[in-house]
């Protein structure tokens, strides 16, 4: 994965929409969907909440 990813990453287990992570880190809405479309693919989740929830664990 890389930076950029992990930084929409973090900021989507945190609960961010891509609205609002694209404001964070500057970028496109539609830029963030790609970011997600990939984080997705390679943490070999389905959904967001998946994902955020083994951020989580990971961090515990």
């Amino acid at each position: 994965m890389t930076p950029r990813e992990r930084d929409v990453l973090d900021l989507l287990a945190r609960g961010d929409t891509n609205a609002e992570i694209a404001q964070e880190l500057g970028m496109r809405e539609s830029t963030v969907k790609a970011h997600v479309s990939r984080i997705l693919a390679a943490l070999q989740t389905t959904n967001r909440v998946q994902a955020a929830l083994l951020v989580r664990d990971a961090q515990q």
